[in-house]
């Protein structure tokens, strides 16, 4: 081999073992970057060695970057991520719907309405007394004012939740077109020597925060472009162009379609698009159709009483109770106004006496009767089965929430110790490439050594 020849070999090798010091360098760099693959440099010789009279060079190159990813991983982790997304997203919007429902610190509507059935016990007792119906008219606007606030609270939650949905419709279609500009980078760079993988990191944690969001399945095609779709098939992502999704009419919908995809996207257990829509439109809808049902069961029974009754005037037929329209009647529930400005006017008689209490125990014995659920639980069975059911379906979202947090990350753990960075053995690599590196530095002195000794010789 010429002395040319082997300065050029040792050219290839300080140019491949500074190289390859670099890419160890930038995986140290990044050992706590989020979704950062760890790289390597990979070697091959270049040339040979003929015998005889001729002969050329054995060199070094670098002739790839290697990215390690487990694509396998990266399925389960992308699948996980969306269940992920759902139970955090479900457990948060239900622990906001147990704070409403609280009976722990007293004061609760389970703790007023058992006041109220004993302030017409103590009206009964004493039907005449300005002090027993002052109370009644007291706990029963307090009763009404906790069917008002408990209906107003799943109302806001129900109202933020609308407004986090459309926030996450934005949050979808700026990761889709993400994804879908990554794509086109991605083809126009191709994948020499390692240009894209920074890119494909960028890709796959984007996908990773999408699936978070909506359900999704998803495919790399044989140009290297990662397409998303929706579970009813419809295309979020083809190649560079990404398609989005609308919040109309408080609806998610699909381009400048009209037609909902809420029942679509809320199926399963899937990305925290569904949960919010589940909320929405199933469990909030649930606890106030049962709120509105035992307000308007409280109002009839007692109005029906109450209106066979004598008030001090020796009148009869009022309401005691009033709420606006079929609707929101926990939400509009108020005792009626003439009830408040003048306390005489609450029918306790159930003749024409003012000494007598007995409608007043009538309306107190409410409580006692199976008047609920097809006459087979009281006001109070009925509203405690509806806290533990709400208990119920928080514990099990708490419980589902960090069950499916444990997955995750082990699943993450698992997708370091293949793809992430052990700065241990990165620094084992430095001083592998640096002895290289020094042995190709060592090899051009040599050469340079018998260029003087040649150059002498020809003096």
């Amino acid at each position: 081999m010429s002395l040319s020849g082997l300065l050029q070999v040792s050219r290839s090798a300080l140019t491949t073992y500074q190289m390859a010091i670099d890419v160890t360098g930038g995986n140290i760099t990044n050992v706590s970057t989020p979704g950062y693959s760890r790289q390597r440099a990979v070697i091959k010789a270049t040339g040979d060695v003929q015998g005889g009279a001729t002969g050329t060079q054995m060199g070094v190159e670098i002739t790839k970057v290697e990215r390690f990813f487990d694509n396998y991983l990266e399925v389960q982790i992308v699948d996980q991520q969306q269940k992920a997304g759902y139970s955090e997203t479900e457990s948060s919007l239900l622990g906001r719907i147990e704070l409403i429902f609280n009976e722990a610190k007293g004061a609760g509507l389970n703790d007023v309405m058992g006041r109220f059935w004993g302030a017409w016990d103590d009206l009964a007792i004493n039907p005449g007394g300005q002090v027993e119906r002052d109370a009644l008219v007291s706990v029963s606007e307090e009763l009404a004012t906790r069917f008002n606030t408990i209906a107003a609270d799943l109302n806001d939650i129900q109202q933020d939740t609308n407004l986090s949905i459309k926030d996450t419709v934005s949050e979808i279609n700026k990761l889709a077109s993400d994804i879908a500009d990554l794509n086109k980078t991605i083809s126009e760079r191709g994948n020499v020597s390692g240009e894209s993988n920074r890119l494909l990191d960028e890709r796959s944690e984007s996908l990773k925060s999408l699936s978070k969001l909506i359900d999704l399945n998803y495919v790399v095609d044989d140009n290297g472009a990662l397409n998303v779709f929706l579970p009813n098939g419809k295309q979020l992502v083809t190649g560079n162009i990404a398609w989005e999704l609308n919040f109309r009419n408080d609806h998610v919908v699909f381009g400048s379609s009209s037609e909902s995809m809420d029942q679509i996207l809320a199926q399963g257990d899937k990305g925290k698009l569904a949960a919010l829509l589940n909320v929405r439109d199933d469990y909030i809808p649930d606890y106030q159709g049962k709120l509105d049902d035992l307000a308007k069961e409280i109002i009839t029974q007692v109005n029906d009483l109450h209106q066979e009754g004598y008030d001090a005037y020796q009148n009869t037929g009022n309401d005691f109770f009033v709420s606006a329209g079929p609707d929101n009647i926990a939400q509009n529930m108020t005792v009626k106004s003439e009830i408040i400005d003048d306390v005489n006017r609450i029918a306790a008689s159930a003749v024409v006496s003012s000494g007598n209490g007995e409608k007043a125990l009538a309306i107190a014995t409410l409580k006692d009767q199976l008047l609920m659920n097809s006459d087979t639980a009281t006001f109070g069975s009925f509203y405690g089965s509806m806290v533990g059911e709400i208990g119920r379906d928080i514990a099990d979202a708490n419980s589902n929430a960090e069950h499916q947090d444990t997955i995750l990350t082990q699943l993450i753990s698992h997708r370091d110790s293949a793809s992430g960075v052990s700065v241990d053995e990165e620094m084992m690599n430095i001083i592998k490439y640096q002895m290289g590196y020094n042995a190709a530095g060592r090899l051009c002195q040599t050469v340079n050594e018998l260029l003087d000794t040649l150059m002498n010789l020809v003096k």
